[in-house]
């Protein structure tokens, strides 16, 4: 009776949330991989926007 509250499977799984540095460096590595810079940022994206407008007004004075 005294063994249905072990754990059948224990390994060496350590659970961030028994420590508090744990915990921190747990979440930490999160951030560390949600705050890299995106592949395009709004600059480039108002550049490129930017383009595209003024080729498609060059465009239609041309036809006209």
């Amino acid at each position: 009776m005294a063994d249905q509250n072990v754990p059948q499977n224990v390994e060496n799984e350590q659970d961030p949330g028994a420590n508090t540095q744990m915990f921190r460096a747990f979440v930490n590595e999160g951030q560390a991989e949600a705050t890299t810079e995106p592949k395009m940022n709004g600059r480039v994206l108002a550049v490129v926007g930017a383009a595209v407008v003024l080729i498609a007004v060059i465009a239609a004075i041309a036809v006209f």
